[in-house]
């Protein structure tokens, strides 16, 4: 399908979601909530606790008006299966999860691992999945600075198969929906700012359920620990997990 064509189908889908939108007196009325509490939000001062409420309820009332209408479903598919057929990588994104199945876990044995004190220089880029699940550090591997997002997908990561570098280590997971577990070495020192609109923090076997909230916790000795690793994480609606090894 030419881009020209392609564009044109989804600009007339487009016309059809609004025309939808305005012709349904429910979605015409989510939408104008939506607006008020966006209004609301922004008139709010910024250390009010209901500000971020409006804020969510702003999003989430224009996300039902969009979800709810038939041109919606109908961009979506011809979105996917157009950027499937010309996107072998996001192919393997959507088919992967729902076909193979691997083994995350496994019991653990001692690898030496080689890692290099000098960082790297050269610039490179990574692809990220949107969808599905991920692990890393099944193999042993080279530790460098994670900048991690998906939209919907369970994330492993196993740090027993790596050596973290003398310095502050930064891991950053942003995540839409899913469950994140990180199994961290007890020698590590770990700080944790985790943010979740609807989930749950576990710090080995301790239990906190947040509701739109940020947790911070670190390890007594994080300021004089020489190998250490700060995680920042973001989630929708999930749960953050920590092991210790």
């Amino acid at each position: 399908m030419s881009k020209t064509l392609y564009k044109t189908i989804m600009a007339l889908l487009f016309v059809w979601l609004v025309y939808e939108i305005v012709h349904s007196g429910l979605l015409i009325t989510f939408v104008v909530l939506a607006f008020i509490f966006l209004f609301l939000y922004k008139s709010s001062p910024k250390k009010t606790d209901k500000r971020s409420q409006y804020l969510w309820w702003s999003i989430g009332l224009f996300l039902a008006a969009v979800v709810f209408t038939s041109a919606f479903w109908a961009i979506l598919i011809i979105f996917l299966l157009i950027e499937m057929n010309t996107d072998q990588k996001l192919l393997e994104t959507i088919r992967d999860p729902l076909f193979k199945k691997e083994q995350y876990w496994r019991e653990k044995e001692f690898i030496s691992v080689e890692w290099k004190e000098n960082d790297d220089k050269e610039m490179r880029m990574y692809r990220h999945k949107w969808f599905g699940d991920d692990f890393v550090g099944n193999e042993v591997f080279e530790w460098k600075d994670k900048n991690f997002q998906k939209i919907m997908g369970d994330t492993f990561f196993d740090l027993g198969n790596t050596i973290l570098p003398k310095k502050e280590n930064i891991l950053l997971v942003r995540k839409g929906f899913g469950d994140t577990k990180i199994l961290i070495p007890r020698d590590i020192a770990v700080s944790l700012d985790v943010s979740v609109a609807l989930g749950k923090v576990i710090i080995d076997e301790e239990e906190f359920n947040l509701k739109n909230e940020t947790i911070k916790w670190r390890s007594q000795n994080y300021d004089t620990a020489i190998r250490k690793i700060k995680i920042v994480s973001s989630t929708i609606i999930g749960e953050v997990e920590v092991v210790y090894l």
